[in-house]
């Protein structure tokens, strides 16, 4: 038992370390507490700066249309049937460069950037970027080009788009080619799901700076000799400013692929998927489950490609969206498997195949200069 004097001698000792546990719990809260206004004050107050003196190298003409969704970018090449080229996630319609040459021979081929992308302008400071919003989006932008109907090729995220048109409004899409997409409701990768959260989505795209980002998009790519500092720079560039920050994190948050996935049964449009077997960014065991799910689908696996696979190998995808979209082939016993350089196609030059199916060069398509204008 303690005496009166010891007992009294540490009372003091234990007040001591009450206030100082106490102020170990201030510090911590106030650490906290600083912590949760800096990421408030980047998710929502800080701007990071953005690459506007960027002049483009691609030669390709380059158009504007209002509509009252966007003002959107889109370059138009060639004449024939038209076909809508839609880009994946992050990119714009530069990610077409090989793609356009092999099919402008046949076809008016329109690559728009939606909204969200490259260099259209959104007017809506409130446009939601759901799939129902992107898809209206899309047929505003037809409607104002004069395309009541189209083919609609679509890479990544933007597949959800293609799909929720088609099956929405199967009046507009004749054909349906879909590499990669995003169509069943399955799990997303773990950079989307991040995205998706609240304010760290809104952190992430900000403090995304261009050696981040090029660092993320080396993944999609399987020959990372095709990924340049110069195609960097391109996407970059687009990418870096406010407007197309803002529609990264809002077009996966509110992505709903449940909805896409519920009417797949009811695509009537011919349908072709293409997808590497390398792919890391949307998982390639989804293939022959989408395809199984649309009634008039082919799918074609090309091995060794990744998820930008007509960036990978240009010489190799190229002849299976020639022969689907309406180029006749001069032979049959194509396989989504044979082997290709994949080395890039110049504007102009013919398409190049290991396959004698394809033995037909595509003509040469003349493209003026790239520019952007007000």
């Amino acid at each position: 038992m303690l005496t009166e004097d010891e007992n009294a001698g540490r009372q003091p000792e234990a007040t001591r370390r009450r206030r100082g546990r106490r102020r170990v719990l201030k510090g911590v809260a106030a650490l906290l507490a600083c912590v949760v206004a800096a990421i408030l004050t980047v998710a929502y107050v800080w701007q990071p700066p953005e690459e506007r003196d960027f002049h483009s190298s691609w030669s390709v003409d380059s158009h504007f249309v209002d509509t009252p969704v966007a003002r959107f970018h889109y370059t138009k090449t060639g004449n024939g049937s038209p076909v809508v080229l839609l880009p994946g996630g992050t990119l714009w319609s530069y990610t077409y460069r090989d793609t356009i040459p092999a099919l402008a021979n046949h076809h008016t081929v329109y690559a728009v950037d939606p909204p969200g992308y490259g260099y259209t302008s959104v007017h809506d400071e409130d446009f939601s970027y759901d799939v129902q919003a992107m898809a209206d989006a899309l047929s505003s932008f037809m409607d104002a080009v004069g395309v009541p109907r189209a083919s609609i090729l679509a890479h990544s995220l933007n597949g959800s788009v293609a799909l929720y048109l088609a099956e929405t409004r199967p009046e507009r899409v004749d054909k349906l080619v879909l590499m990669a997409p995003l169509g069943l409701n399955a799990q997303v990768n773990f950079n989307l799901e991040l995205m998706r959260a609240p304010v760290i989505g809104e952190a992430m795209t900000k403090l995304m700076g261009r050696s981040t980002f090029a660092s993320g998009l080396s993944g999609a790519y399987a020959r990372g000799e095709r990924l340049t500092s110069r195609a960097v720079d391109e996407y970059w560039a687009p990418l870096s400013r406010r407007s197309n920050r803002k529609a990264m994190w809002k077009q996966v948050r509110t992505l709903d692929l449940s909805l896409v996935d519920r009417k797949l049964g009811d695509i009537r449009a011919p349908t072709l998927i293409l997808w590497g077997d390398r792919d890391t960014f949307v998982s390639p065991e989804q293939a022959n489950r989408l395809r199984r799910r649309i009634p008039a689908s082919t799918l074609r696996m090309f091995p060794g490609l990744g998820h930008v696979l007509h960036e990978d190998a240009p010489a190799l995808v190229n002849p299976e969206l020639v022969a689907f979209l309406g180029a006749p082939p001069m032979a049959s016993g194509r396989s989504g498997q044979e082997s290709a350089d994949g080395s890039s196609l110049r504007h102009g030059s013919a398409v190049r195949s290991d396959s004698a199916a394809y033995a037909r060069p595509v003509q040469t398509v003349s493209t003026p200069v790239f520019r952007i204008t007000p």
